[in-house]
């Protein structure tokens, strides 16, 4: 197997890209982007359902 050199692997695909990059191209990085706005939204969501319950149940349990 030949060597490689420093490299990296894309986060996305798997492919070798540079050390200094995450991603191999811009396919990559586009569908990288979209994943993480998709998590990021999905933490959020999560967050405020929490947020939502503590309230609930806090305010449930005062007027008790």
């Amino acid at each position: 197997m030949p060597d490689e050199g420093d490299h990296r692997h894309c986060k996305v695909c798997g492919r070798i890209c540079p050390p200094n990059a995450e991603v191999c191209g811009p396919a990559c990085r586009t569908k990288r982007e979209r994943l993480l706005a998709t998590k990021r939204t999905y933490t959020y969501l999560l967050y405020g359902s929490i947020l939502l319950l503590v309230l609930v149940f806090g305010l449930t349990f005062v007027h008790l």
